[in-house]
């Protein structure tokens, strides 16, 4: 047909549009040749007619039906051209929301500038394995086909992702590594498939940037080559890189951006680790602000930090060598702000004191004179000498640019090159994938010689595409002789030569570097002068410092621009070569089927030929027989059969009697023979037997002999040791006591020599004060001897007053000069007394110290005991090991009695060792109890109740545990509380009545001489405690010494309380007698009452001195309460160290304990060998009457029994299909039977061996069903024997009464209950695995892809290609018929094998939900699955495995739950999609789908034919938002690696194991029923 008779009426057309590029629209008449308009109605109703050109008419292009729109593959589409390809994108993206669209062997990428659910570890599972045409259009899909050509051709690929700026490139590039990394997992701990991911962050952070097109944008090309073993896993990578925009470094164009490793770093200046960088924000410097706005919507700099640092450790790349990386990349920020100020028109100069400058030096290690010089100079070499120029500013500048981009290039390939060893991994390559990342092709208002490269490139990339797909492609159909019409497609060689070719762009570049004065100017001027011509050049009509390069893409003056439609074009014409292709191999297939099957129907026919001349001559041969034979001639044959038989019937009987004598002759001569060489060989046996017999006792008995006396060294060698070990132990904790009592005694010792030094020096000021008191004792009574003159003066010479008066006033003078001179002495005394209280604080802060570091030493001193103690207990245990050991070899030789004695003996030693240390702790606790209450009754014994006295003591008379000994010193600890508060009470009446003495001095020194004393007390008390404390460790009983010293610091304490209150006694008598004296002596002398009450005004002044001199006194008596205090301390470490040895205590009895446990079990081990003994004596009137249901064996018989009944047994016996779970009766049987001789050793043995066995055939048949089956069956049935005759209650509800007598007596299985539990979960998880391996195959060709309903079909016509260089093996066809036969298979096999009715529905329903999930995902992955007819064809399906539930009665397995998102989904592709009513619906009924999966199946949704309509967009939006509230899961796809919670109930068996016979077939006949 001519393509002219499709322009037919009611056809539809593509029309051009200014507006939107093309335009529907619908022919309303035929055309006809030689017309010169075609009639055409638009969408909007109005007509329109297109022109045509009569003698060569240009129709528009023909539209696809509806029914092909939205195809996953361009060449399914019946017009393949730019508005077809265009329209179909179209459909895909903005109405279906899907990005990927296959053209041929391209995959076609739109960029939705989002991210989308699609790249999930569950969709490159979905992916891996299958065929690229088999799933929707995915990156993923391509990758899997690169993975498997490699992996089924041993040959090496590639992936080209290129494209225009921004149109994902790099994202792209990304998955596909990430999908390798996935599906070919190295299974080292190197974890190569990391790193290899890890790289992309760092090549982003430091080659992208950016740009007005891209806000990530690839800056330099690369190409990653991905390294493949023998194994296909990944074992490294390596990259290349290309052509990287330095320019970007120095310069960025307008709303442009540096590299995004720049503004990262500025990002982070304010952090520690870049601190030494002295960064500041980007605007400020000016490498990263040319572009303006300095941040990226979306994009957080600071957390891309750390993701690129997190990878530079990731990749192994040290801390040093960041540092280094980012020390260079601040450097060159800081060179950019470096300013260059102009000294003229030829010179210029960096200020010395540029901040940026010293930064720069101090960041790279550089001299800054050296730097600015070759910064603002330049060196022109000659031939005789060596000249160095200054430069201008603009050089300079340039120069200093020029610097940042060649140290930022050797940066990116120092980094790019330990990445790249990073990457490396020891192992031999075998193949490798290779990932190009291009740059795309871009323009720019003012476009760099770096992007004139990049776009170089791109053109030698499209020269490739045509080299290889038009160029050799139409070169091969020629070839074979395809009738094929040459493709006029674009060929860009002119573009390449204008740019490569001799006198070309950089030919001329080149020749222009050579001359030493070449410009810009004269290179362009170059360029117009010889490409003027070349009609791909122009010169711009307002520009002389640009040209226009017409790449293969439309020209236009001020901006490259790429491609545009040509890709599709291109595209297109690859799909059609392909399917000329594809037709003239399915010409070739029809003929070679037509010759293949005429020659089998010819061989087929020449057989029955052959048969059926046979069958007519046999046929034809009766009949003559029949004619030819008469009565006659078969009366003559009857008789002569008759004689024949009868004559070789004689014959052959006397032939018979002949034979049977010889035989029996022979026989009789054999026999004798045999039965005289039998009896000779058992005479000879029975002397074996005998010469065996005693020379066996006689060596039994030398073993025995020597094994006893080995034991008995043993033992005693190990006793003396454990002696040794704890006489050295208690050595070394008594040296160590010392140790610590020396070091306080020699502390306490150096207080005292301090207290004593302090003492002299109160000595001296004592003396002072003597001295101060005689001088103004003396001065008192010359005064009195004055008053006495003056008085007589006064009755004798009345005349004489005023001169006495004036000496009287100069006295007075002389006494003030004294009385001040007093009082300068004693505020020197004061000055000095506060000094030599401040030394002795600070002494006391140094006995502090050296307290607290005595106290971390007895710290340390106490973690070290401790590990000695835990080494004690390791030593310990080693000793139970031991004494295990010994107890084996006791019972080899409890077979001999002589041997029970002893260990009797042993036993009664052991216990009477532990009565003693019993009957030592009781008389212990009772002293310790005793003392305890008379110390309390010392301390407190007149001072509080005796109600109160007995709450602070123990109530019992005897301290058993470490907690009563504990409260006993709580109880002392309260005494002491009291005691110390009774003191303080004291102390304040005896500060309060010191109030009273200030008047007086002479009362201050007797106070200072019993303070005296009072420090000699202490010193005298804290010898005393060494004294105590030294006794202590030398009698190692610390609980009497204790008391004692308690006992006298009571009584110390007593002493001190009777010498305060004689004090105060004597101080109140003298107060009163001084009142006395003072009452009297004013009576006396109230005629010179104003001479004493000036004297009381002095007096008052010394009472505030001395008031004051009191109160430093009262300061010295608080200091005096800090030593106390300390002696607190020391004695709350005495309390310390007696917890330790509480707690060794306790140690001690633990130890006590186990060796009661150890005595507990030897006396059950002597018990069951006196009862085997009993046993052995007695066989005869123990054996009973009746079987008891167990299976006795011998202990050398176990590896016989483990082999046949498990390992070597086969699940497919006769045996075993009567009764399946024989071998667990049988295994029970024989666990009963070491229960029954209470043999601990023979049953942990017996069950060790059988759960080791069922693991070994588990792990050795992980893959065969059967035999799972059967072992899942067998152990959950020992599993509940163990349970039912456990002999708990809850076992036991439906147990017969003889169940019951038969339960376990001796022994508590539920350890190993558990274990057989773990296993049968294991041996369950393993079987489900199995069978979803062999279901799964079947699962989407069986639900999705085969037609169940006859006349229905839900299937579009596909693309041409299928999958693209793949080749197709004949696969299995699968049906619905096919997964129910297979569930049937397991279904039966697990019945056969006696499973119980609970796990056959856990596992039916396990299959259940992984059909399911397997057909749902599909679905969601597969576009061409979404149609109401394969909606219509899934519920069918579905409707099968219901009716196959009932049929097999598991309705009550929940299976069919597992089913309802995949009805859910068929459903919604039946249902209406159209009106709201139809929204609240889905949104209503669908509530096993979450949102998104809705959405998408919706979005995916393709009509089948044209009675169908496709999904509105407005009704999915109005979907959506119904859906809003409903909860749901974000993920697209379903887990099918889910796992439902495996239960093993209980049941009860019916089955009596007395009746139980062993089949002879087990070959078990050493066992013996009981």
């Amino acid at each position: 047909m001519a393509l002219l008779e499709l322009y037919t009426k009611f056809n539809r057309v593509w029309i051009p549009d200014t507006e939107h590029v093309w335009k529907s629209a619908e022919i309303t008449r035929d055309f006809h040749p030689g017309e010169n308009a075609l009639g055409l109605l638009l969408e909007d109703g109005t007509e329109h007619q297109y022109p045509v050109d009569p003698s060569e008419p240009s129709l528009p292009p023909l539209r696809n039906p509806d029914i092909l729109v939205g195809e996953n593959d361009l060449t399914a589409l019946s017009y393949l051209h730019e508005p077809a390809v265009l329209h179909n994108l179209k459909v895909r993206f903005v109405e279906s929301r899907i990005i990927y669209t296959y053209c041929g062997i391209i995959l076609v990428a739109v960029n939705p500038y989002k991210q989308l659910p699609i790249y999930g570890d569950a969709i490159i599972n979905a992916y891996s394995g299958q065929n690229m045409g088999d799933m929707d259009p995915h990156i993923f899909a391509v990758a899997e086909e690169a993975y498997k050509q490699m992996a089924r051709n041993h040959k090496n690929q590639s992936i080209i992702v290129s494209g225009e700026s921004g149109a994902g490139k790099t994202v792209s590039a990304r998955y596909a590594m990430r999908y390798f990394a996935v599906v070919s997992k190295s299974g080292s701990k190197t974890r190569v498939e990391d790193k290899v991911l890890a790289s992309n962050p760092i090549t982003e952070a430091i080659g992208n940037a950016k740009t007005t097109r891209n806000d990530n944008s690839s800056r330099f090309g690369k190409y990653t080559e991905i390294s493949f073993d023998r194994r296909y896993r990944i074992i490294g990578a390596n990259m290349r890189t290309y052509l990287l925009e330095k320019s970007r470094v120095v310069f960025q164009a307008e709303n442009e951006r540096n590299y995004h490793i720049f503004y990262q770093m500025c990002s982070c200046a304010e952090s520690s680790e870049f601190k030494s960088l002295r960064l500041s924000s980007a605007d400020k410097f000016r490498y990263t602000c040319m572009g303006g706005d300095i941040a990226i919507d979306g994009v957080d700099d600071k957390k891309d930090m750390e993701e690129t640092r997190r990878t530079f450790s990731l990749l192994g790349l040290k801390e040093d060598f960041q540092s280094d990386i980012f020390k260079v990349l601040a450097a060159i920020l800081h060179l950019g702000n470096v300013e260059i100020k102009s000294l003229g028109d030829d010179r210029s100069s960096v200020p010395p004191r540029d901040p940026h400058l010293a930064i720069l030096c101090d960041l790279l290690g550089v001299r800054s004179d050296m730097l600015v010089r070759w910064l603002c100079h330049r060196r022109i070499v000659l031939v005789a000498e060596t000249v160095v120029k200054p430069v201008a500013r603009e050089r300079a500048l340039a120069a200093r640019d020029a610097m940042a981009k060649q140290i930022y290039a050797h940066l990116f390939d120092c980094i790019i090159s330990r990445i790249n060893t990073a990457l490396q991994v020891p192992g031999k390559q075998h193949a490798f994938i290779g990932v190009l990342d291009i740059y795309g092709f871009e323009t720019f208002d003012i476009n760099s010689f770096e992007q004139f490269c990049i776009n170089y490139a791109n053109e030698k990339l499209q020269q490739q595409f045509n080299l290889h797909v038009f160029k050799l492609e139409q070169e091969e159909y020629m070839k074979e002789d395809i009738p094929w019409t040459l493709i006029d497609f674009y060929d860009n060689q002119p573009v390449i030569d204008l740019i490569e070719a001799k006198m070309g762009i950089l030919d001329l570049l080149d020749e222009e570097c050579l001359f030493p004065q070449g410009t810009d100017q004269s290179w362009l001027q170059k360029l117009y002068n010889y490409l003027d011509a070349n009609p791909l050049f122009e010169k711009p009509r307002l520009s002389n410092e640009a040209f226009v390069i017409q790449h293969f893409a439309d020209k236009d003056s001020n901006q490259y621009k790429f491609g545009r439609t040509k890709i599709f074009f291109r595209a297109g014409q690859v799909a059609y070569l392909e399917k000329l292709r594809l037709d003239r191999l399915r010409g070739a297939c029809v003929s070679i089927q037509k010759h293949v099957r005429g020659w089998s129907q010819r061989r087929k026919y020449l057989k029955m030929r052959d048969a059926a001349i046979i069958l007519q001559q046999y046929i034809r041969g009766k009949r003559m027989i029949r004619k030819t034979v008469s009565a006659a001639t078969l009366k003559q044959g009857w008789a002569s059969v008759v004689i024949q038989r009868h004559w070789r019937g004689y014959r052959m009987k006397r032939i018979y009697q002949v034979v049977r004598t010889a035989s029996v002759t022979i026989q009789a001569f054999t026999r004798g023979w045999m039965a005289r060489k039998r009896y000779k060989k058992m005479i000879e046996e029975r002397k074996a037997l005998i010469l065996q017999k005693y020379a066996r006792a006689w060596l039994v008995r030398r073993r025995f002999q020597t094994m006893r006396r080995l034991v008995l060294n043993v033992q005693l060698s190990y006793r003396v040791q454990q002696l040794r070990k704890k006489i050295e132990e208690q050595s070394k904790e008594n040296r160590g006591l010392m140790e610590r009592l020396t070091s306080l005694a020699n502390s306490n010792s150096q207080t005292v020599d301090r207290l004593q030094g302090l003492e002299i020096q109160l000595e001296k000021v004592t003396n002072q004060k003597v001295s101060l008191e005689e001088s103004e004792r003396r001065s008192k009574e010359e005064a009195t001897l004055m008053i006495t003159q003056l008085q007589k003066e006064m009755e004798s010479l009345s005349l004489g007053k005023q001169m006495l008066e004036k000496k009287f006033e100069a006295s007075i003078r002389e006494s003030k000069e004294k009385f001040d001179q007093v009082k300068r002495s004693l505020l020197d005394e004061k000055e000095n007394e506060a000094r030599l209280r401040k030394i002795a604080e600070n002494n006391s802060e140094i006995q502090k110290q050296d307290h607290e570091k005595e106290v971390e030493a007895l710290k340390e001193e106490i973690k070290r005991l401790k590990e000695d103690r835990v080494g004690l207990q390791r030593r310990i245990e080693e000793g139970v090991q031991v004494n295990s050991d010994l107890q084996e070899q006791v019972v080899q030789l409890t077979k001999h009695v002589k041997v029970i004695p002893e260990l009797r003996r042993d036993l009664n030693n052991l216990q009477n060792q532990r009565n003693n240390l019993d009957r030592q702790m009781k008389e212990q606790s009772e002293q310790a109890t005793a003392k305890v209450k008379r110390t309390v009754r010392q301390i407190l014994g007149g001072l509080v109740e005796e109600e109160k006295l007995l709450g602070l003591t123990p109530h019992d008379s005897e301290i058993y545990e470490p907690d009563d000994l504990l409260k006993a010193f709580e109880g002392l600890q309260e005494a002491t509380r009291i005691l110390e508060n009774h003191q303080k009470e004291q102390k304040e009446s005896y500060e309060a009545r010191l109030e009273g003495l200030i008047l007086k001095m002479d009362h201050l020194q007797n106070e200072n001489g019993k303070l005296q004393n009072l420090f000699q007390e202490k010193s005298n008390v804290n010898e005393n405690i060494r004294q105590e404390v030294s006794r202590l460790s030398s009698e190692n009983s610390v609980i009497p010494e204790l008391k004692q010293q308690v006992s006298e610091l009571q009584r110390q304490k007593q002493e001190l309380e009777g010498l305060i209150r004689d004090q105060s006694q004597e101080l109140a008598e003298k107060n009163v007698e001084i009142r006395n004296v003072l009452h009297r002596k004013i009576t006396e002398e109230s005629s010179q009452r104003r001479y004493f009450e000036e004297k009381a005004k002095e007096l008052e002044e010394a009472k505030g001195e001395l008031q004051g001199r009191i109160e430093e006194l009262v300061e010295e008596n608080a200091h005096l309460k800090r030593q106390q205090l300390m002696e607190g301390e020391a004695k709350n470490k005495l309390r310390e160290e007696t917890s330790r040895l509480t707690a060794e205590n306790m140690d001690f009895e633990e130890q006590l304990d186990q060796k009661d446990r150890l005595i507990k079990k030897l006396q059950n081990q002597i018990k069951c060998l006196e009862t085997s003994q009993k046993a052995k004596q007695n066989t005869t009137s123990i054996i009973p009457k009746e079987f008891l249901g167990m299976l006795e064996y011998r202990r050398e018989h176990e590896p016989r029994l483990i082999q046949n009944i498990i390992l070597d047994l086969k699940p497919k016996g006769v045996v075993v299909s009567m009764i399946p779970t024989l071998p667990a009766h049988i295994l029970f049987m024989c666990v009963r039977h070491a229960d029954y001789l209470n043999d601990d050793t023979k049953l942990k043995s017996l069950m060790n061996a059988i759960i080791t066995a069922i693991k070994k055939v588990v792990m050795s048949h992980h893959r065969n069903m059967e035999l799972l089956s059967f072992w899942l069956s067998n152990t959950y049935q020992l599993l509940n024997c163990l349970k039912q005759y456990s002999g708990e209650e809850e076992f036991q509800k439906q147990s017969t009464p003889r169940q019951k007598k038969n339960c376990l007596q001796n022994f508590d299985l539920s350890e190993h209950r558990q274990i057989l539990s773990d296993l049968a979960i294991h041996i369950y998880h393993q079987l489900i695995r199995v069978m979803q391996k062999t279901l799964a195959p079947a699962i989407v060709p069986g639900m999705l892809e085969h037609e169940s309903l006859q006349g229905i079909s839900s299937m579009k016509p596909t693309g041409f290609r299928k999958r693209s260089n793949s080749v197709y093996n004949e696969a299995e066809s699968y049906t619905i018929s096919s997964i129910l036969q297979q569930l049937s298979n397991f279904h039966a096999a697990m019945s056969h094998h006696g499973m119980e009715r609970c796990l056959i529905k856990q596992s039916i329903k396990q299959l259940f939900f992984l059909v399911s999930a397997t057909t749902f995902n599909q679905i969601m992955l597969r576009k061409d699955m979404c149609s109401c007819r394969k909606g219509m064809q899934i519920r069918c399906n579905i409707s099968y495995l219901e009716e196959w539930l009932k049929e097999k009665e598991l309705q009550s397995s929940n299976a069919i739950d597992t089913l309802r998102p995949l009805a859910q989904a068929a459903w919604l592709l039946q249902v209406n999609k159209s009106t709201d009513e139809d929204a609240k619906e889905i949104a209503d009924n669908c509530t096993e789908l979450s949102p998104v999966q809705i959405v998408k199946i919706l979005n995916s949704y393709t009509p089948i034919d044209d009675f169908e309509k496709r999904v509105t967009s407005s009704f999915v939006r109005r979907v959506q938002s119904l859906l809003q509230d409903h909860e749901g899961s974000s993920q697209l796809m379903l887990d099918t690696d889910h796992r439902f919670q495996v239960t093993f109930p209980f049941c009860s068996s019916s089955m009596a194991l007395e009746l139980l016979q062993v089949p002879s077939s087990l070959q078990l006949d050493f066992l013996t029923k009981i």
